[in-house]
């Protein structure tokens, strides 16, 4: 089988194969040398005619450029927009802030990554209310407007940023609901008794015959957020613990005892997805505002007990709360930072497993992504003149400029050097 590319100018690989790389690394778990091991499978069954994979350095490098070039020249926005802005973890004790610039209107469906555009990163060990007012500053300008509002966790430096920086500001609903259990659920005894009993059972009997019936894994990290796999696995045992063999009845029969909060839970967190899904999907306004304090009054706060009653006044009070900030809003309003939440997924897979290698310039991949996430998209990118117009010293510059010295490398460097 022949293929025959157009090599593009000043590289011996043409477009194609310079984009098959980008895609192949961008949209899935590979590293780059397992891209570069990809392209050797495709010239030997494609029987060179693909021609000579590039080495891992070459792609590297291409993804540098381009995320350089669209991060550098992708401005102004020609649209109005609100500023999405979060933190990622601490990567050897550095964290990386991102600043998202996405439609403000709602589209009518969840954001999606061709949707925004990163307008500003900034690596820090920290971030205080004083430097996210300067960098959703930075991040405006670079847009050529100010944003409309801005979406953001309840973290105190980016409420304070928001704030300072005179924007209106919506708490993402995913965070506040699940902060909104935490207020109610985090310190009740009897729901502590129950998560420490799923957590020994897990340890208990995670290498035995019984594993294959244990709970999901409840994350330390946003465990209230991500309350709903282990909830509806309890509410399942409590429908099948009767039917099962005996050893498995005394292994988990203990669920029994909490039938009441379990039923409970899960009309909590049904509740919170549904008021979740409607906001992210259809969006927020006058019309849905009233839509979801409707329901939680009839199904969260109706016929409940102080519990239960206490998260629907918890979950009122943050729609009363986002309902003055939308009274000077016009149209309807995005109110979910999830779209951000998936650009750190993307940056978390990409880090190297060595923490000590921080953040490095690889990290240009996140303004490229939403680029290349989909095809359609992908295919009308100038690439080749984007690789002609960045030079790898510009990129070098940048890195020296923004990112902190890889101490991997200086370790190496050092114990070469040694004696």
């Amino acid at each position: 089988m022949e293929v025959a590319f157009e090599p593009v100018a000043g590289y011996r690989y043409s477009f194609q194969i310079i984009l098959l790389c980008v895609l192949i690394y961008a949209r899935t778990s590979c590293g780059l040398r397992t891209v570069v091991e990809i392209l050797n499978i495709f010239e030997e069954v494609l029987e060179g005619g693909c021609g000579k994979a590039p080495c891992h350095n070459s792609v590297r490098d291409w993804l540098r450029k381009l995320g350089f070039s669209v991060y550098e020249d992708d401005m102004p926005l020609s649209y109005k927009h609100a500023d999405v802005i979060d933190e990622s973890i601490t990567v050897n004790r550095e964290k990386l802030l991102v600043v998202l610039g996405a439609p403000s209107e709602h589209k009518g469906r969840p954001t999606k990554h061709e949707d925004v555009v990163v307008l500003d990163m900034k690596v820090g060990e920290s971030f205080k209310r004083d430097d996210i007012k300067q960098e959703l500053k930075n991040a405006d300008e670079k847009a050529g407007q100010k944003a409309d509002y801005a979406i953001s966790d309840g973290a105190h430096n980016l409420v304070g940023g928001i704030k300072d920086y005179g924007l209106p500001h919506y708490l993402d609903i995913s965070h506040t609901l699940g902060n909104c259990m935490k207020h109610v659920y985090g310190e009740d005894n009897e729901f502590k008794e129950l998560t420490t009993k799923l957590g020994k059972i897990r340890l208990k009997y995670h290498l035995t015959g019984k594993a294959w019936l244990l709970p999901p894994n409840m994350r330390s990290v946003a465990r209230f957020m991500n309350l709903s796999s282990w909830v509806t696995w309890a509410n399942d045992m409590l429908g099948c613990i009767d039917s099962l063999k005996e050893e498995y009845q005394e292994a988990y029969g203990f669920v029994k005892d909490y039938r009441t909060l379990i039923e409970e839970l899960l009309v909590d967190v049904e509740a919170i997805r549904h008021l979740e899904d409607i906001c992210k999907n259809q969006g927020y306004g006058k019309r849905m505002d009233a839509v979801c304090k409707d329901y939680i009054i009839r199904n969260v706060i109706g016929n409940a007990n102080n519990r239960r009653a206490s998260l629907g006044l918890e979950l009122l009070d943050y729609f009363n709360k986002i309902s003055e900030v939308a009274d000077n809003a016009k149209g309807i309003v995005n109110i979910s930072s999830d779209i951000i939440e998936s650009i750190f997924g993307v940056f978390k897979g990409k880090m190297s497993s060595n923490k000590l290698n921080g953040i490095t310039s690889l990290v240009l991949l996140l303004p490229l992504y939403p680029k290349v996430a989909v095809y359609s998209v992908s295919k009308k990118q100038d690439f080749k003149e984007r690789l002609a117009n960045v030079k790898l010293a510009d990129v070098d510059l940048w890195d020296k400029e923004n990112l902190s010295e890889n101490v991997v490398s200086k370790r190496i460097k050092t114990l070469k050097n040694a004696g």
